[in-house]
């Protein structure tokens, strides 16, 4: 099954559009910054050949959807990135994460929650899921205390990380 195109995804201030080809040299420079890289699972510095590898593998997924987040008052600049992947279409599930805001003048304006916000409501309202999770390292409090203002609950650790929930309906 071809990957079906989502979007773009359209909030107050944020707008969520699929990640493209030519974004990848953005995204590879975002996401190898030691201040994002720690707290991804997987932290070491990215090449571009591991990265150019990875997203070729993406573009064939159906269960996997990296957005850019742009703010809209800036003319849609890329600030950062956000996902939904592992989807269960059949148990209308999938995980979220992969969130970053990449540009540093973009951070602390709240643009990381609305972006969030606005992919959950889109992944309940016009996807049909019905439960977001997520894993975040314990040490990561902005990240918790951002998911749980999102409605976000925390049910259960594991190997130094957080599950956090989110359902449709609780």
């Amino acid at each position: 099954m071809a990957k079906r195109q989502i979007g773009p995804i359209v909030g107050r201030r944020v707008r969520l559009r699929l990640l493209a080809e030519a974004d990848l040299p953005m995204t590879l420079a975002w996401r190898n910054q030691d201040h994002i890289r720690v707290w991804f699972v997987h932290s070491d510095l990215l090449t571009w050949e591991q990265h150019k590898d990875w997203c070729a593998q993406y573009f064939q997924r159906d269960n996997d959807f990296i957005f850019i987040i742009e703010e809209t008052c800036d003319l849609h600049r890329p600030i950062g990135q956000v996902s939904l992947y592992n989807i269960e279409w059949d148990r209308r599930r999938a995980e979220h994460g992969r969130l970053l805001i990449g540009e540093p003048a973009a951070a602390g304006k709240g643009l990381a929650k609305e972006a969030v916000e606005v992919l959950i409501d889109y992944a309940f309202a016009q996807l049909g899921l019905e439960e977001v999770e997520m894993d975040v390292f314990n040490e990561n409090q902005v990240t918790i205390a951002l998911h749980r203002a999102c409605g976000f609950r925390e049910v259960g650790e594991h190997d130094g990380m957080k599950k956090m929930i989110k359902r449709a309906r609780w």
